[in-house]
Order: C-alpha cells, then sequence, then structure tokens
C-alpha cells in the first residue's frame, strides 16, 4: 500500500519502492486507505492472522512446556508473542462462550451472568500473575525473575482456554442430543487433559522429576483454585450483587 513518498508517522523520505519506512519501521500506508485495507490491519496488529497463529497453536496444544522454552531462549520471531497469544486465544473464548449460550436465559442478566460476562475476562488479567506467583514461590531456586512463570502462565491460560472452548462445543452438541451422559464424561476427561498438560509443562520447563512434577502441581492447584475461588466470591459480593437490580 504506497502512495507517499514521506512516511505517514514520523515524516520521513521514503523511496518509491519502499514497504516500511527505514527510520521508525511502520508500514506505508495510503493517507485514506479502504475499510477493507483498515480490517486488513487490524487483524494483522492486534490479532495476528498469519503463519505465526499456526505455527503457535499446534505446539502449544500438543508439545506442554516447548512454548515457554523457545521463548525463554530467546527463538521469539517464529512465535506469536505469549500475551498477544494470550489475549487473541481469550477473546475467542470468551466470544465462544456467549456465543454458546453463557448467559442463563433467564431474561435480566443474574449474578452469575454479570459476573461471567463483565467481570470473568478482566479477572483473568489478575488470576494470572496470581498462578505466576505460586509458581515462582514452588521453584524459587530455579525461578530467576518473575518472566519465566508468567510466560509460562499465559502460555497454561491460553491452552485451557482452546480445549475448554473444544469441550464446550463438543458439549453443546451431545447436550442437544440429550447425551449427558457423555458430556460428563468428556468433563472427566477434560480436567484429567489439563491436569496432565500442566505436569508436563512443569517437568520440562523446570526440569523435574515426575513425581516432583505432579506435586508442585498438586500445591500449584490448591493454592491457586483457592485464590480463585475468594476472590470471584469477594467481585461477586462487592461488585455484582450491588450492579444487579434489585427482584
Amino acid at each position: 500500500m504506497q502512495g507517499s513518498h514521506q512516511c505517514l508517522n514520523c515524516g520521513h523520505s521514503l523511496n518509491p519502492e519502499d514497504k516500511f519506512c527505514s527510520n521508525c519501521g511502520q508500514e506505508v500506508l495510503a493517507k485514506n486507505e479502504s475499510f477493507k485495507d483498515f480490517l486488513h490491519h487490524f487483524a494483522k496488529d492486534y490479532f495476528t492472522f498469519d503463519s505465526k497463529i499456526f505455527k503457535s497453536v499446534s505446539p502449544l496444544l500438543f508439545k506442554p512446556g516447548f512454548l515457554t522454552m523457545e521463548f525463554l531462549k530467546g527463538k521469539r520471531a517464529s512465535y506469536i508473542p505469549p500475551l498477544r497469544l494470550y489475549i487473541f486465544v481469550s477473546v475467542v473464548f470468551f466470544l465462544g462462550l456467549n456465543l454458546l449460550g453463557g448467559k442463563s436465559g433467564a431474561g435480566d442478566l443474574n449474578e452469575m451472568d454479570v459476573l461471567i460476562e463483565k467481570y470473568l475476562p478482566r479477572l483473568f488479567f489478575l488470576f494470572l500473575p496470581i498462578f505466576a506467583g505460586i509458581l515462582s514461590l514452588l521453584n524459587i531456586r530455579k525461578d530467576r525473575g518473575f518472566i519465566k512463570p508468567l510466560v509460562f502462565s499465559l502460555h497454561f491460560h491460553s491452552f485451557t482456554f482452546l480445549v475448554t472452548l473444544f469441550y464446550l462445543i463438543l458439549s453443546k452438541v451431545f447436550g442437544s442430543l440429550s447425551w449427558f451422559a457423555v458430556n460428563q464424561v468428556m468433563l472427566v476427561i477434560l480436567a484429567l487433559v489439563i491436569l496432565f498438560y500442566l505436569v508436563v509443562s512443569i517437568r520440562k520447563a523446570y526440569e523435574r522429576g515426575w513425581l516432583n512434577s505432579i506435586v508442585k502441581t498438586t500445591l500449584l492447584l490448591l493454592v491457586y483454585l483457592s485464590c480463585m475461588f475468594t476472590v470471584i466470591l469477594l467481585v461477586d459480593f462487592l461488585l455484582v450483587g450491588w450492579e444487579t437490580p434489585s427482584q
């Protein structure tokens, strides 16, 4: 998209064949871009719909701990950055949750609906560092700084959102067929998959044995889930209840 011999961002002089400004790095854009171009850049800038998505999602799902280790080794150009990957996946997850019927269906939003739709996506930005902090304390001799546990947390939650969304889609299908027993079995399988993924991720990222990884995972989940439950109860009591219209 060329059409100007000056960068629209910094005013640096450009050659006609330039696609990016050599001064600030911005892509050479037309001053009056089309709506199609706008959508393209929006997707590219905020959701990175390119080859990196597919290259990142596959190891995220099937290679526990791999993306975290690659990031820490400095191999970052080939994959979506952890925070951007988490934001993309969380947007897809909560959008899918809404489309699949996250509401109670009781007309006005009840307290749980408000919590899920308005507060839960925001609360996960609090849960992420809580998870990372607990993980760091459990591996205090191996963690030097907060980067490793935070990147680990971003990747783990991204994985959890993806597999949970997959479960919810299948659950919706089986529910419509009244296969409720299958849904219960799938829920157990989902919990076991997430648990196994976390054990393997800790084992690889922190170079620990199986028994040590299982113990660390158990302690991590006990403390983390307790913190999550406490925070959700506090938000429900302090904020959601106040905003819900009285019946």
